[in-house]
């Protein structure tokens, strides 16, 4: 599933969730789009993404092989609520992504 929504620092935020990795049926998230650093800026992006992991830990922020910036996380949810903790956790995901993209463009730009 993917979802995306306008931010007010991001034009859009697209998130992608799925469900279970073969062992279990945890939901997980990902978010791409937040920049991709050039190589020689590749240090700045490690102590962009270093900064974010400090401010929001459930959340993982990361340099993929094609050197753009991931968030990512996963959950564990009650099957008696599992709707409206996976609407929790893409609003959430969604605002913290929203807020650091600045953060991210500063160190991609500067």
């Amino acid at each position: 599933m993917e979802i995306i929504q306008q931010g007010k620092n991001m034009q859009n935020v697209r998130i992608v969730v799925g469900f279970g990795d073969g062992t279990s049926n945890r939901p997980w998230f990902k978010c791409f789009d937040l920049g991709r650093f050039a190589d020689d800026k590749y240090a700045a992006g490690l102590i962009a993404c270093n900064n974010a992991n400090k401010q929001y830990r459930w959340l993982r922020f990361y340099i993929d092989e094609e050197n753009d910036v991931v968030a990512a996380a996963d959950a564990i949810v009650s099957e008696e609520s599992v709707f409206d903790e996976v609407i929790e956790l893409i609003i959430r995901m969604m605002q913290i992504v929203d807020n650091l993209y600045p953060s991210f463009m500063k160190a991609r730009w500067a």
